[in-house]
């Protein structure tokens, strides 16, 4: 074949990698599901901005996920399809950029493994479209990762800038991605020390410009965690919950997925150790210790970890196996490698489009409201806590919670009881002291949200 042409290929084989992973992510946005999480995204984005740091410094996140969302939406909208595009955005940046700074320093097949390891990780396909600041932190770490290997590399200055901006937007994003930024400048530290033994200077005006960006937040970091001190919701971590750990990450609807992929780490490993690729294996070795921290916080301290936390590091994951399995692959295992990877990511989608457009009744539940709901009728619900979540469905004109309504002076012709399993708990006989009864319509739910709806009218 033409030399020409195939470096034409190879140079546009990264994009159109990108490319297709940005319509499979595109394609699972158009659906009216969130859950609680996103809800209090939502709820917080109608603020302004010192609104929004407001409202993050009273619950357990930083800020500037919905400070980046802010500014996405006053340029293109609150809809929902607008805020799963900017959670797309930082995973297209990964693919795609990303992608590239791997070629340049690795080589081509390093990245086209990157690529695909990084779409087939199964965890990776469900948070890529959720309104959660994720997708954002694993960009961050990902080109600080890579980054400070070009700055051990290169010595250049503008990669320790880099380093010290994408850090410090690590630790604005999530406090685990912190945790694993504070690992990527331990490791980065010891490979100036180590094997190269210059560019000391510049790390610590790096770490140091890490340090002052984030300075501003540490006061409300520390409310925040005394507050997670006295009370938070995350539950013992034991060995039952352990075990959950590698099915998060890796399961898939493959039979023994989660073998497989720790099979191929466990090879990768051996693999990076073969070819002295430490980079490769320090990149694995930050996602492992940020586990390891947040377990053992959670043992000093109070249960503050879960597995979901480690997400922002799977962007060095699926680096640290692109740049194990690249070096020794011939064509023909490389092709196989591949179509496995092809195979894992079309399984995982399968799920993602179940998860997204079928798993939930939101549709469902939608149209049949829509049909039923009439002019002089009212939506109730008997759990306060989803108020938040039911006010992206519906005004206040609409809905109402159940305990505030006076059965005796209703002005509603019917309510729509959304019932949850929470208390309080209406009865036949309770609603006929008031003169109403109830009929039952069925099964429904908003993402995570079940529950039955009554048509209660009056006898």
């Amino acid at each position: 074949m033409n030399s020409k042409y195939v470096k034409k290929a190879e140079a546009y084989a990264p994009a159109i990698v990108a490319g297709i992973a940005f319509l499979l992510y595109l394609s699972l946005c158009f659906n009216r599901n969130i859950w609680t999480d996103e809800a209090f995204t939502i709820e917080l984005l109608k603020n302004g901005f010192a609104g929004i740091v407001e409202g993050t410094a009273k619950d357990v996140h930083p800020p500037l996920y919905y400070l980046i969302a802010k500014c996405w939406t006053l340029a293109f909208g609150s809809g929902l399809v607008s805020l799963k595009l900017i959670s797309i955005l930082p995973m297209i940046l990964v693919i795609g950029p990303g992608a590239y700074a791997v070629k340049s320093l690795f080589g081509l097949k390093e990245a086209i493994l990157f690529q695909v390891f990084f779409v087939a990780i199964p965890c990776t396909m469900e948070y890529a479209v959720q309104l959660r600041m994720y997708s954002w932190a694993i960009c961050f770490l990902t080109f600080m990762a890579l980054w400070a290997y070009e700055a051990v590399l290169t010595g250049r200055k503008i990669y320790f800038a880099g380093v010290s901006v994408m850090g410090a937007a690590a630790a604005y994003t999530h406090y685990f991605a912190f945790v694993s930024a504070l690992w990527i400048y331990g490791f980065f530290f010891l490979a100036l020390v180590v094997k190269y033994r210059k560019g000391l200077l510049a790390f610590a005006v790096a770490a140091a410009g890490s340090a002052v960006l984030f300075a501003p937040w540490v006061p409300f970091m520390a409310a925040q965690v005394n507050g997670v001190k006295s009370d938070y919701w995350i539950e013992e971590i034991t060995v039952d919950t352990a075990k959950e750990f590698m099915p998060f990450l890796f399961g898939m609807e493959l039979p023994w997925s989660e073998w497989i992929w720790a099979i191929l780490l466990i090879v990768g490993i051996i693999l990076c150790i073969r070819s002295r690729r430490v980079f490769g294996l320090l990149l694995l070795l930050t996602a492992v210790m940020t586990i390891v921290t947040g377990v053992t916080a959670s043992a000093l301290m109070r249960p503050i970890f879960i597995i979901r936390y480690v997400l922002p590091c799977m962007g060095l994951v699926a680096m640290f196996l692109g740049i194990a399995y690249g070096r020794y692959l011939e064509k023909t295992v490389f092709a196989a490698l591949i179509v496995f990877l092809l195979f894992a990511t079309l399984v995982d989608f399968k799920k993602s489009v179940y998860r997204e457009y079928e798993w939930t009744h939101t549709e469902e539940t939608m149209a049949f409201l829509d049909e039923h709901v009439g002019e002089n009728d009212i939506i109730a619900y008997n759990y306060a806590s989803y108020d938040f979540i039911y006010d992206n469905y519906w005004d206040d004109d609409h809905k109402v919670l159940w305990q505030d309504i006076d059965l005796d002076d209703c002005p509603y012709e019917t309510i729509w009881f959304l019932d949850t399993i929470y208390f309080p708990y209406m009865t036949d006989e309770q609603l006929a002291e008031h003169g109403w009864k109830r009929t039952y319509m069925g099964n429904y739910g908003i993402e995570h949200n079940d529950f039955k709806i009554w048509k209660v009218e009056r006898q």
